[in-house]
């Protein structure tokens, strides 16, 4: 937490003078014109005379901002989704000023997360109740724009994330929350300016900024613990697709290139990893897309239980007569649904529109499928 006060013990000197309370009279707002009058009054031939002398100044911006987390830590059960972590920001300047918030995981990152994991919301503290509520119609989606802010004004932050399905009981994670002043004049930023900085027709009402929190920014963290345990949450079912290679016979004749041009046969490698625990009835579908035709008996399976599966490397098929090419580690599996490899066409006759391969219960690791389509001339 940063307050005034450190602006008020430092020896920072500005401009021949020591900073001072009265430097920074943060209560009073930014651009406030100040007018002091002297007067001295005399007698002259009996009579009495007054004379005058006025000046005035605006009241400079100070620049400051404070960023608190509302728990130091956060009790979470793996799987949890939606889980959101507050912090509170104020604007402790005097006056109207523009931020930008940044998330980021912490040094300590055992669930594990990444950044992208990460979702901030904001909502002026009026309209608060003080807990996320994604349908809350005034909790803001933070995409990047900077935030007002007023003097003396806050609002409420809501770093929000899914936690790992695998995450292990007592593992924890922390979230940073980072807030930084957007103010800045003729190449001088305040989140590149120490303490003490004075940024000349930067404040309000071209009034002088004064950076009173170093490069104008403060942060918080906070963490998410796993203190509750759940095995049922604790399934990961991840699935990736992906085109091994493609190849076309060019107008008749033995040229071969693998560019994907109507008549090529593209091979796709279909992987899903399994993790933390065993799955029930898993099955693996896909959806022959419009402008290809599926290749005939060309469902190929591997199982890794317990291991992982490297993406094999492409082997060109047999043209003209678009044989799907054999691969180590892969058994062939029919199109027809009612024999004992669990794989199937859909529908088993005709014009084929999906594939489906039911592998059933099956324990952690890694189980892949291969299969080829070509498009249509």
């Amino acid at each position: 937490m940063k307050k005034i006060s450190k602006l008020l013990a430092s020896s920072v000197v500005l401009s021949s003078t020591l900073f001072s309370a009265q430097a920074f009279a943060v209560g009073t707002e930014a651009g406030t014109s100040i007018n002091n009058t002297a007067t001295v009054s005399f007698t002259r031939n009996g009579s009495s005379v007054s004379e005058a002398a006025s000046v005035s100044f605006k009241v400079d911006e100070v620049v400051n901002v404070n960023v608190t987390a509302a728990n130091a830590s956060n009790n979470i059960t793996n799987g949890d989704d939606n889980v959101a972590v507050t912090y509170t920001v104020t604007n402790t300047g005097n006056g109207t000023e523009e931020f930008k918030l940044l998330g980021t995981i912490g040094t300590t990152n055992e669930l594990p997360l990444n950044n992208n994991d990460l979702t901030i919301y904001y909502v002026d503290n009026a309209s608060s109740d003080g807990s996320f509520d994604p349908n809350n119609i005034n909790e803001t989606l933070y995409t990047g724009d900077n935030i007002t802010i007023l003097k003396d004004a806050s609002i409420t932050v809501y770093i929000v994330t899914d936690v790992p399905n695998g995450s292990v009981l007592n593992s924890l994670t922390d979230l940073d929350l980072t807030v930084i002043s957007q103010t800045e004049a003729n190449g001088i930023k305040a989140s590149e300016s120490p303490f003490g900085t004075v940024i000349t027709g930067a404040g309000t009402d071209s009034t002088n900024a004064i950076i009173a929190i170093d490069q104008g920014r403060d942060d918080a963290s906070t963490e998410l613990k796993v203190t509750t345990f759940d095995p049922s949450q604790s399934l990961e079912v991840l699935i990736n697709k992906s085109i091994l290679g493609s190849s076309a016979q060019l107008n008749d004749s033995n040229t071969i290139t693998d560019q994907k041009i109507p008549g090529a046969m593209v091979t796709y490698f279909i992987k899903v990893t399994v993790e933390n625990d065993s799955a029930t009835a898993l099955s693996i579908s896909d959806i022959i897309p419009n402008n290809m035709t599926y290749v005939a008996e060309s469902l190929r399976l591997q199982k890794a239980i317990g291991s992982v599966i490297n993406t094999p490397t492409y082997i060109a098929p047999a043209l003209p007569a678009k044989t799907p090419a054999t691969y180590s580690n892969f058994t062939a599996l029919t199109d027809t649904n009612s024999d004992g490899d669990n794989a199937e066409t859909i529908p088993n006759t005709g014009t084929v529109t999906s594939v489906k391969v039911a592998l059933g219960d099956v324990a952690p690791g890694e189980y892949a499928i291969l299969l080829d389509a070509v498009i249509n001339n």
